[in-house]
């Protein structure tokens, strides 16, 4: 999941990307499943407790995440072309040496 937030990060023109858990899921081709999506809305809160993402609001239609430009999450996306994540652990292993090295 999260290397499908890095890929759209990676992708993107602007200085923000938007995304729910559901769209996640749909371009990491996880079933759409209820209860999966809860799984999928866990590692996204994760995340945010941990300063990667903000939470830009919420709808009927769930909670409305955000990347912007200025975080640690953007700046690993747009500048290492391979970025190999195991889980959440290594993400902040690498955003820590990220931190050291600038």
């Amino acid at each position: 999941m999260v290397q499908t937030i890095l890929d759209m990060i990676k992708k993107s023109r602007g200085s923000l990307v938007t995304f729910n858990a559901k769209k996640i899921a749909v371009l990491a081709n996880i079933e759409t499943q209820p209860v999966v999506l809860t799984l999928v809305k866990d590692v996204l809160e994760k995340l945010r407790e941990k300063g990667y993402l903000e939470v830009l609001g919420k709808t009927k239609h769930g909670v409305k995440y955000a990347v912007r430009r200025d975080t640690p999450l953007w700046v690993l996306a747009k500048n290492y072309d391979k970025v190999v994540l195991r889980s959440l652990d290594d993400l902040n292993l690498i955003l820590e040496k990220m931190a050291v090295a600038t």
